[in-house]
């Protein structure tokens, strides 16, 4: 088993606001190589939200090279596949950032470990980093791109372990995973089968109480929010809870109020989150608990996961 685990940190919003990246090298299942650095990204603008997860300021990366800069030396490090963690954000900042440099996509396939994740233990209520790193004794410095890249690989091979395949590839034909792949002329998206009630969903409804997509169509359908439905609860610390709702309508996705039997992700505001970690539960955490040992296939996530996923 060959693969890179990649892992971006942003200083802002924008997904070409890079700050730092860490890599991990696997080779026949260990790890071999690893590398971490901070990127100066171009405006130098941290946006307070994202400096609370990461700890990166502006003062931090003053001296280090752009993106654009790092680039040349960045590629000929990986080898084999890319694996991210939520790989939905991290491609979408290699690409943006790439753009930003006038540079070309590298040709290549990729992996994303929350999705894998739950193919191989569906049973968990949530799919983020640090409780899948948890959950199987992974024990890593979470928002440090480089142990996040660890962390990821690692979670790789455990899966790798617990589907009884030999690599990722493998994943295709035996769990239905569609691989991701980055190419000069664009990219495809790496995920799962979709349930039955989602398909049959996306046709059935595009919007949520009074809000209607705010673009024109037609809407990218390999978008991480397509066809999915969403149930937000707590104060949301980087946006108010409506824009969030907005995004998730304007990307073909649907928001409810209460958690529903065909809910997909249930968004626990961060301050909430934490309570959550502590084993706090509110009424839509109970909820969703609930249907999950009913069958339902909710999963529950944090503001920056979705944050991430957007």
């Amino acid at each position: 088993m060959k693969f890179t685990a990649i892992d971006f940190e942003t200083a802002n919003a924008d997904r070409s606001s890079a700050c730092a990246v860490g890599l991990v090298m696997i080779e026949n299942g260990e790890v071999v190589a690893r590398f971490s650095q901070l990127i100066r990204p171009n405006p130098l603008v941290f946006d307070p939200f994202n400096v609370s997860i990461h700890g990166i300021s502006a003062a931090d990366v003053a001296d280090a090279p752009t993106f654009a800069e790092l680039w040349p030396d960045l590629w000929p490090r990986v080898i084999g596949p890319l694996v991210a963690h939520n790989a939905a954000f991290d491609m979408s900042v290699l690409r943006r950032t790439l753009d930003q440099g006038n540079l070309q996509y590298p040709e290549t396939d990729y992996f994303c470990t929350r999705v894998i994740s739950k193919l191989a233990w569906p049973e968990y209520p949530t799919y983020a980093l640090d409780h899948i790193a948890r959950a199987i004794g992974i024990t890593f410095a979470h928002h440090d791109a480089e142990e996040d890249a660890r962390a990821c690989a690692l979670v790789a091979i455990a899966a790798c372990k617990q589907l009884n395949v030999p690599t990722l590839y493998d994943l295709q034909e035996g769990c239905g995973l569609r691989v991701g792949r980055l190419f000069a002329e664009g990219y495809s998206t790496c995920g799962g089968p979709r349930s039955t009630h989602t398909k049959r969903r996306k046709h059935e409804e595009l919007h949520a109480a009074t809000i209607t997509p705010s673009g024109s169509p037609p809407i990218d359908e390999q978008h991480p929010f397509y066809g999915l439905a969403f149930v937000f609860t707590g104060t949301m610390t980087s946006m108010p809870r409506r824009d969030a709702m907005q995004a998730v309508v304007d990307h073909g996705g649907v928001c409810h109020d209460t958690v529903k039997n065909d809910t997909d992700f249930l968004v626990v505001g961060q301050v909430g989150f934490v309570g959550y970690e502590a084993e706090f539960k509110s009424s839509k955490i109970k909820k969703a608990y609930d249907m999950r040992s009913k069958g339902a296939s909710i999963e529950i996530i944090s503001e920056a996961d979705f944050i991430a996923m957007i």
